[in-house]
């Protein structure tokens, strides 16, 4: 959903279950973000939203990822280099923002800023002819189209191990599903009345403590707390804006109504969804294959 949102509402969006990255041709090699069984997803409202049910758990990516490697190793080494796969990037707890701030104390340290810990790791330094054949044009268009005589994959070894692995176990329909309801269930269910009286009470808390702000989204789009430091101001609108919420019960009820949404969506849909499913299981089983035969 991070792609198909509009860009306002990516920072709300369900990170797990849609087009980029998870349904059905993610790069979970380059993935450092919590999946569904996660303990960072534990106490997401994203991840135990209905819709969630249709991602990749957290030992599934890391097996996807690690096929991935583990091919591209091998690929590597046809061209008689060596490579040693990166260990696994455990999931990374990260500030679950589909309703706004939930976090107190994401909010007293960075209003409402990322953490800059969740920013994606740096890749490993390479040996410039590894990180050529490794990576291929997909992050520098000058890099030579052969190494030594051979071809290099367009996209690298690392990118050819990703789409072959990929390629028979893509489900277009099911990924455009999953992201099209995670993304109207949220634009339907700020219109809800009963997310609106939620919305109208947690206004009203922040009216309270000095702040004018009609709804959770309003103080994103400000740009006192997008640019420049974090400041104290900042850090004293997020933490009031996460205390009415939970004095309100908005986060609660907003996540109530929408799964509610979901769940009817999702029957609408049940068929391609279980195929998506099924998809997934497959494409684990697959990775989970080569990883057995090392």
């Amino acid at each position: 959903m991070r792609r198909l949102v509009p860009a306002m509402l990516a920072m709300f969006a369900l990170v797990g279950c849609t087009a980029q990255g998870s349904q059905d041709d993610g790069d979970p090699a380059g993935s450092n973000r919590p999946t569904k069984d996660s303990e960072a997803a534990k106490g997401s409202y994203t991840y135990r939203l209905p819709i969630a049910a249709y991602s990749y758990t957290d030992a599934e990516y890391a097996s996807i990822a690690a096929a991935e490697h583990m091919l591209a190793r091998t690929c590597m080494a046809r061209f008689s280099l060596t490579y040693q796969p990166p260990p696994p990037n455990p999931p990374q707890p990260s500030a679950d923002r589909r309703y706004g701030l939930s976090d107190e104390k994401s909010a007293a340290l960075f209003g409402y800023r990322m953490d800059p810990s969740e920013a994606p790791k740096q890749p490993p330094q390479l040996d410039a002819d590894v990180r050529a054949v490794l990576y291929g044009k997909r992050e520098d268009a000058s890099v030579p189209a052969e190494y030594r005589g051979q071809k290099v994959p367009e996209n690298g070894c690392l990118g050819q191990a990703q789409s072959d692995l990929r390629k028979d176990y893509s489900d277009p329909d099911g990924a455009e599903a999953a992201s099209r309801i995670s993304s109207q269930s949220y634009e339907q269910s700020m219109q809800l009345p009963e997310v609106q009286a939620g919305f109208s009470s947690w206004s009203a808390c922040m009216q309270e403590n000095g702040y004018t702000y009609a709804s959770p989204r309003d103080p994103f789009a400000a740009q006192e707390f997008r640019e420049g430091p974090v400041t104290e101001r900042e850090k004293a609108t997020a933490g009031a804006d996460v205390a009415c919420k939970r004095r309100t019960g908005l986060l609660d009820v907003w996540f109530t109504e929408e799964s509610k949404l979901q769940t009817a969506m999702i029957a609408k849909d049940r068929q391609l969804l279980q195929k998506l499913q099924d998809v997934h299981r497959q494409k684990v089983a697959a990775a989970e294959a080569i990883l057995a035969k090392g």
